[in-house]
């Protein structure tokens, strides 16, 4: 059963009652008069990060899951579905990161035979809550164009390119991961992926929405 509801955010209940235990809790971050708050399906993790209340949404695409389409750029697509909350009020989760200090979300795509954002032509790639379509990876930011985490280090599989997916293997398992943190494109609504011929594939695995801290 959920608590009472409290806050806008699990970092705000845990403002008001800083004795409060680990639970799942109502949160209604847009606030009164807007969309119906969040039920039953917000996690307030009241240990993580130095105690601060931490909201973790969860969603139906947080397993580790088969990629397989064809050819073409984007021709597998994911659509991520946030527990408690409708396609209608994804502004929820906007008002969510609004109001927090700190969100994050890991994403982590392991290929084989596949690339990813290839320099410029890519064939993986997230979408953001305004349903734009998103051109760096994790570790990077939106600066930092066609790139993973490797390549801000330039620690990539081939230093040519900017992700490790990208050094486009025939014969050998490689991954791209990390977190996402630029508030303003979260959460996650979608997942694409391409450059599936003969026996490539990937899996994708997207960690649940998690924010905290207030502004």
């Amino acid at each position: 059963m959920h608590q009472i509801l409290l806050g806008k955010s699990c970092s705000e209940i845990k403002s008001f009652s800083p004795e409060i235990s680990i639970g799942s809790y109502v949160v209604d971050p847009d606030g009164e008069g807007g969309c119906e708050p969040i039920v039953d399906v917000v996690f307030c993790n009241m240990t993580e990060k130095n105690g601060t209340g931490v909201t973790v949404i969860s969603h139906n695409s947080k397993n580790r899951s088969l990629a397989k389409g064809n050819s073409s750029q984007g021709s597998y697509a994911r659509a991520v579905h946030y527990s408690g909350v409708s396609s209608s009020c994804i502004s929820q989760l906007a008002n969510l990161t609004a109001i927090s200090s700190h969100c994050e979300q890991f994403i982590k795509y392991e290929c084989y035979g596949t690339v990813l954002l290839y320099n410029g032509y890519p064939y993986g790639w997230w979408v953001s809550r305004d349903h734009e379509k998103m051109k760096y990876w994790s570790g990077a930011g939106p600066g930092d164009l066609y790139k993973c985490a490797c390549g801000l280090t330039q620690e990539c599989a081939n230093s040519s390119y900017g992700c490790n997916c990208d050094k486009y293997d025939h014969d050998v398992w490689r991954e791209d991961s990390g977190f996402l943190t630029e508030k303003c494109h979260l959460p996650v609504i979608e997942l694409r992926f391409g450059d599936f011929i003969y026996n490539h594939e990937g899996f994708h695995t997207l960690g649940k929405l998690k924010c905290y801290g207030t502004i």
